[in-house]
């Protein structure tokens, strides 16, 4: 994506293609929105807020080169992310950066076969380690001191495995 974005940012985003969000007179935006596009389509990628966006800018050099800056550019301020989705919000068109990316990804087929799965872990069917300081009984029918430590007890006990019901339990089957 980056290596994509590198080569075809001055083409998927061209400033003439956000000139109806300034105003002639005096709407020259100070950043240019084309970078300011890249920006905000490779901080939709990674889930990033405005903060992490531009601090992913000015340090990682895949965002450098990705959005068309210099080794030693510093970016620019978080809050134009915010000015700028404001302008693109209120425009003719607020949806024209993922509609060209949309446009790109279909004609392209670059992103063919991959899928994004989600899991949800709500009901895990693993072990999970607790350490419960009042759990110091003897187990029924183990010799006593059983569940101790070498020091007698006290803070030092063994953890407890604790395995959580099965799904079918929680699924109430």
């Amino acid at each position: 994506m980056f290596a994509f974005l590198a080569e075809h940012q001055r083409l998927l985003f061209p400033s003439e293609s956000f000139a109806d969000m300034y105003a002639p007179a005096n709407g020259r935006p100070s950043v240019p929105p084309g970078l300011l596009a890249t920006v905000v389509v490779l901080q939709a990628l990674h889930g990033l807020s405005d903060e992490e966006a531009v601090a992913a800018l000015r340090f990682d050099l895949r965002w450098k080169a990705a959005c068309g800056l210099g080794l030693y550019d510093q970016g620019f301020d978080p809050s134009l992310l915010t000015y700028f989705r404001r302008r693109l919000a209120r425009s003719s068109e607020p949806d024209r950066i993922f509609q060209t990316v949309r446009t790109v990804v279909e004609q392209t087929g670059v992103l063919a076969g991959r899928t994004r799965r989600a899991l949800d872990s709500a009901v895990l069917l693993d072990a999970v380690a607790t350490h419960h300081p009042a759990d110091r009984r003897d187990p029924p029918g183990g010799p006593p001191g059983a569940r101790r430590d070498r020091a007698g007890g006290g803070a030092l006990s063994r953890p407890r495995l604790h395995r959580p019901r099965q799904a079918e339990d929680c699924l109430g089957r």
